[in-house]
């Protein structure tokens, strides 16, 4: 459970309102976790009533099951585990109607679906995003805001090696909350506007050549003449700015999805359907994944790279610049264990679709295009040229 006492929280639930979601008056919003438990893990309720009670509106939080979601993946009862998936989306769906945002608490089971078959996990993951799929692909074309949040657990913080008070300091201090829980809003201000300016600095330069070298790592790619270098601050069609991820420290955009060329070593264990994959290690040619392997998992990824035919390609290259914030946290812990905070810690790149907003063409037939979307942390340098 979060440090109900601790002065931060209220903070944290301010940022999460105020900065991420930028909540308008009124305006109802859902809590939940749509892409692994679809539902908000027991011990992140009480995060989930704090940011609650900085709304204004009304707050729907949709509580999990975890031990029933496992055993459904279990028991392969796959037409009960649909029906579970497609109730839960339904409700998205009248939400979104509604004109409300969504928070998605997000990781706090990476280990959850330890154990189960690859072939059974994929073949989940896949009724999974059948129903889910529509409802992002809304949201990214501005139906409304939305905004992924770390929820950390006892699970997690196992998971990471960790005890339960560092992962909530780790994720505090991703988050810009100070030791009081002062000046979080200012913070997140300054930081959002100098990420925008280096952002803008890229798409300015016009570089149409990306290369990664590193540990393992020398990967190149092309950037299509019409790419654009965007951030996770998005704007909903009705003019409302919000921020996707927090935290937030990546500037990314879409690669030229037949241009990958090289080797790659992701430097971070990644969770995939409640399962995690270590030691990942991709050869490309002419844009395509010809190799992979991995220490643990890889019957898994390799049911991923099948997944579809731009699985195996690449959807989105980033790049981490270097801010003072980020520097008091991206060092916490050797790994995080959850994408939000691997991700935006280190350079990386990402397997399958790629956002259409990466692309200032009317139809970007340079830009890959999957079910799938796998961000992997790479330790390396890159070079724009």
């Amino acid at each position: 459970m979060p440090p109900e006492s601790d002065a931060r929280l209220p903070s944290l639930a301010e940022v999460v309102v105020r900065t991420g979601l930028n909540l308008q008056p009124g305006q109802p919003l859902l809590i939940t976790d749509p892409y692994d438990l679809q539902g908000v893990h027991p011990e992140a309720i009480p995060l989930a009533e704090a940011i609650g009670a900085q709304t204004e509106g009304s707050t729907t939080i949709l509580p999990a099951d975890p031990v029933r979601l496992r055993s459904l993946i279990a028991n392969d009862d796959l037409p009960t585990y649909e029906k579970l998936v497609a109730a839960h989306i339904r409700r998205l769906h009248r939400h979104l109607d509604q004109g409300g945002a969504f928070l998605f608490l997000t990781g706090s089971a990476p280990r959850l679906m330890a154990g189960q078959p690859a072939g059974r996990l994929t073949r989940f993951d896949a009724v999974k995003w059948r129903h889910l799929g529509p409802v992002i692909q809304s949201l990214i074309r501005g139906a409304s805001q939305w905004t992924l949040v770390p929820a950390p657990t006892s699970e997690w913080a196992d998971a990471a090696g960790v005890d339960l008070p560092t992962l909530w300091n780790t994720v505090f201090s991703a988050l810009r909350i100070g030791p009081s829980g002062s000046r979080s809003l200012p913070d997140w201000k300054l930081h959002l506007t100098a990420l925008a300016w280096q952002r803008d600095q890229l798409n300015a330069a016009r570089r149409r050549r990306l290369r990664y070298t590193g540990s393992g790592t020398d990967l190149t790619l092309e950037l299509p003449r019409s790419h654009r270098w965007c951030t996770t601050q998005l704007t909903t069609r009705r003019g409302v700015a919000f921020v996707a991820n927090l935290p937030t420290e990546e500037i990314f955009t879409a690669p030229h999805k037949r241009s990958a060329h090289g080797t790659v070593r992701v430097a971070r264990p990644v969770t995939v359907a409640g399962n995690v994959i270590d030691g990942i290690e991709l050869e490309f040619r002419f844009g395509r994944v010809v190799q992979a392997r991995s220490r643990a998992g890889e019957d898994l990824l390799l049911q991923l790279l099948a997944t579809d035919d731009g699985a195996a390609r690449l959807g989105e290259v980033a790049v981490v610049p270097s801010t003072a914030g980020r520097a008091t946290w991206q060092n916490a812990l050797p790994v995080f264990h959850h994408i939000l905070l691997d991700e935006n810690s280190a350079p990386h790149i990402a397997l399958g679709d790629a956002y259409r907003f990466c692309s200032r063409a009317w139809f970007p037939l340079a830009l890959n295009s999957s079910q799938i979307h796998l961000d992997l942390p790479l330790d390396a340098e890159v070079e724009l040229t």
